[in-house]
């Protein structure tokens, strides 16, 4: 884990992550996630009003760009990310905990000899394809359990209380309503 680490040792395994997160291979991710936003918010649409936006939106697109972003299959990411969520699930008993942690890990170690073979367009394909055997397989793991960690809950959480934040404000929502800067710096804001 990456958190576990000081200088120097925590600069080197972060500069390993860099080739994973250029600004090109950010924007190539820009029509994916307005894609799976758009499934969601249209599933909210169809669920009609009231609609649980943390439920339909805030808990989906976190984990689908985050699989995106590390390179986990889409024919994969369902099983993928109930693996990740049962590991974290502190409503679960230990040992199903333990045991979803286990089933994640020996997946995302599977994920990365898949990797070494054939380098894919996601963040453990970048590093592999820039740093070979320099890069090891705990620290691989290490990378894509951090970017879980860091990206899944939080951003859900972002999401949920930035649309409660709009909610409660709707006069800051209508200032931002058909002006794509505003709602931008609103996003930031917000984040």
């Amino acid at each position: 884990n990456l958190m576990d680490y000081d200088p120097p040792e925590h600069t080197r395994m972060r500069q390993k992550l860099t080739p994973g997160f250029t600004l090109r291979k950010m924007r190539r991710m820009e029509p994916y996630i307005e894609q799976i936003v758009t499934e969601r918010l249209d599933v909210m649409e169809d669920e009609g009003s009231p609609a649980d936006v943390i439920e339909l939106v805030a808990d989906e697109v976190p984990g689908a760009v985050l699989c995106e972003l590390i390179g986990v299959p889409r024919d994969d990411r369902a099983m993928f990310l109930k693996l990740c969520h049962g590991h974290l699930d502190a409503s679960l008993s230990q040992r199903r905990r333990a045991a979803a942690g286990e089933a994640f890990s020996r997946y995302l170690l599977a994920m990365i000899a898949r990797n070494r073979e054939e380098p894919g367009e996601g963040l453990i394909g970048a590093v592999v394809a820039e740093h070979g055997d320099e890069a090891t397989d705990e620290e691989l793991r290490g990378f894509c359990v951090q970017v879980m960690l860091a990206g899944d809950d939080n951003i859900s959480g972002m999401i949920g209380l930035g649309v409660l934040a709009l909610l409660r404000h709707p006069e800051q929502l209508a200032a931002i309503r058909g002006d794509g800067q505003a709602a931008d710096r609103a996003v930031d804001e917000l984040i």
